[in-house]
Formats: structure tokens, C-alpha cells, sequence
């Protein structure tokens, strides 16, 4: 009796281990586990886990990356022209090409912001929830290779990676490059983990790179390397840091 209670216990286990992955949208592959049974305990079939994954058989392996459920397709607006905020000047961009290395170089210019003045408003109940399992979607992503204008889990440039997990998480944002993300956002002086950090003149001037905050004088970005977790304090970022912001859309109106 003992021994059928225990095999029981397990085997739920074992499926609620995996039907909690899709609260995220992203699945680490077990021991064990199959696509047949993980598109089950998701409730997708085995062909909609192999066409989000680019999936040409049905072999997966322990620690691989799936998702789990419908990724939300990329939208695209015309170019920002709101004004821009920063806790340091800002230097002007410019319209004179410039070579661009791996990092970030899907990158693209908008035209001479103007500062303005305002503080991040608290996050709102819809934010919370957005924050609540943003950073952890996140560093499940961490080793996904550089990709250029990459936003899936094939690849990621910076801001790709920043509108893949916030649409995962569940905010509705068009996918837009670091400049634009920055117009969207407003400075927070004291940041909480999840909130935006952005950096200048990497690899080109004015605002050129942007990733997630994750405490610990941490944050997680999509570099040249892939998604990697990376020390605020290091002397590269550290120089080329510009200010932490919060996107207007997670913020109380």
C-alpha cells in the first residue's frame, strides 16, 4: 500500500513539474521527459512544440529550452520621436554610419531626442504581475546565443531579447530597438528587480544597449556572447552606464 501511495505521489509530481511550465512559456527538459508528453501536460500538440522550437524530429535533450506555448508575434510601429530621459546627458545621436560590431548591431537611429524631466510612477497591479516572473523567464534564457535582430529563443540582440521575455511575461509592446525602448520609459532612482537599465555609446553613439536589472548589482542582456548575467560594477558597463528606467506601461497612470 506504502509502495503504490509513493508511486502516485511521484507520478504527480512528475506532471505538475511539468504543466507549471507554461505559467512562463518556457520548459527545461527532464529526464524522462518525451514531446508527446510535454505537449500534453501543455495542451499543444507535438507539431506546435516542433514549429516554435524549429524542431526537425522528435529528439530532445535534459536542460534544453522549449516553448511551451504560442510565442506572441513581433509587432512593428514607425519610428519614436517622444522625448528622452536620462540620469547623465545623453550624447546627441548622429545619422553618420557606423561600423557595428556583434553586439547589439540590429540596432536602430532615431532622431535628436530633447531631455525632459519625470520620475517612474510605482508599478501597477498589471506591472507586479509582469515583474513577478520576468526575471526568472529571463535567466532561463541565459546561454541563448547572439542573434542578429533576433527576438526567439533561435537568437536575441539586445532589445529583441527585452521585448521577448516583457511579451512573455505579459506586456503588450511592439518590438522597437534600445533608442525607442528608452523614449517608453522613465528614470527610477532607487530600481527594483525587473526594472530597465540602459547604457550609451557601445557601438555607436547615444543610447545603444539595454538589458534587465536583477538585483544584486546584476542584470541579464543579450551581449555579444548571448544572453548572459553580467556585474553592473564591471568597468566596461560601468562606463557606458546611463540610467535604470521603467517602462511606462508597467507603471500606475
Amino acid at each position: 500500500m506504502f509502495k503504490k501511495v509513493l508511486l502516485v505521489t511521484v507520478l504527480l509530481f512528475s506532471f505538475t513539474s511539468i504543466a507549471s511550465a507554461s505559467t512562463t512559456g518556457l520548459y527545461e527538459v527532464k529526464k524522462g521527459d518525451t514531446l508527446t508528453k510535454i505537449a500534453k501536460a501543455n495542451k499543444v500538440s507535438v507539431k506546435d512544440l516542433q514549429t516554435w522550437n524549429k524542431l526537425t524530429k522528435e529528439n530532445i535533450y535534459v536542460k534544453q529550452k522549449l516553448v511551451v506555448k504560442k510565442p506572441v508575434a513581433a509587432k512593428t510601429t514607425s519610428k519614436v520621436t517622444q522625448p528622452v530621459v536620462a540620469t547623465k546627458p545623453v550624447t546627441q545621436v548622429t545619422t553618420e554610419k557606423v561600423v557595428q560590431p556583434a553586439q547589439v548591431k540590429a540596432e536602430t537611429l532615431i532622431t535628436s531626442p530633447t531631455p525632459v524631466e519625470g520620475e517612474a510612477k510605482a508599478l501597477s497591479t498589471s506591472g507586479q504581475a509582469v515583474y513577478s516572473t520576468l526575471v526568472d523567464f529571463a535567466k532561463l534564457l541565459e546561454g541563448t546565443p547572439y542573434l542578429y535582430a533576433g527576438n526567439t529563443i533561435a537568437g536575441f540582440d539586445c532589445s529583441g531579447f527585452i521585448y521577448f521575455v516583457h511579451t512573455q511575461a505579459g506586456l503588450n509592446i511592439t518590438r522597437q530597438s534600445s533608442e525607442s525602448y528608452f523614449t517608453q520609459s522613465a528614470p527610477v532612482s532607487t530600481p527594483v528587480i525587473g526594472d530597465l537599465v540602459f547604457f550609451e555609446n557601445t557601438y555607436k553613439e547615444g543610447i545603444s544597449h539595454m538589458g534587465i536589472y536583477i538585483g544584486n548589482d546584476e542584470f541579464i542582456h543579450a551581449g555579444s556572447k548571448g544572453v548572459e548575467i553580467t556585474k553592473l560594477s564591471n568597468v566596461y558597463w560601468k562606463e557606458h552606464f546611463v540610467s535604470f528606467k521603467r517602462f511606462h506601461a508597467v507603471s500606475v497612470n
